[in-house]
């Protein structure tokens, strides 16, 4: 079922993915990116969530959240010059992760570094 425009969604940003300055646009490259829903678990419960399904202590961590909404992402897909994209979000819940989504489309490098210059950064919480 596909995510409305008005939804936002979010990314688990690991350390693999992040130097502690730049994302990694490889970070949305490929297809079938993982999203999750802010609209179904909000940003405050995503932490520990993210953390159980991404997590693989103690090389690959969490280290930020990139938030996008799912129209401008649309729109940043459209617009990209070398090669217009239809990126959708489409529901994908999973028992034990009922805000999961995918972006089922494939995302070129080009394309995943105009997603990552849009993104907003949420740092996580501190302990």
């Amino acid at each position: 079922m596909p995510v409305p425009n008005a939804e936002n969604i979010v990314r688990a940003v690991t350390t693999e993915k992040y130097d502690g300055e730049r994302i990694s646009p490889s970070l949305f490259e490929g297809r079938d990116a993982s999203v999750s829903r802010l609209a179904v678990v909000p940003l405050e419960d995503q932490w520990e969530l993210l953390r159980r399904h991404v997590e693989k202590p103690p090389q690959r961590l969490l280290a930020l959240l990139g938030e996008i909404n799912v129209g401008t992402l649309a729109r940043i897909g459209l617009n990209y010059a070398p090669q217009p994209t239809v990126l959708t979000v489409e529901a994908a819940p999973l028992p034990e992760f009922p805000s999961h989504g995918v972006i089922p489309q494939k995302i070129t490098r080009g394309l995943a570094t105009q997603i990552v210059r849009n993104l907003t950064r949420h740092a996580g919480p501190t302990a």
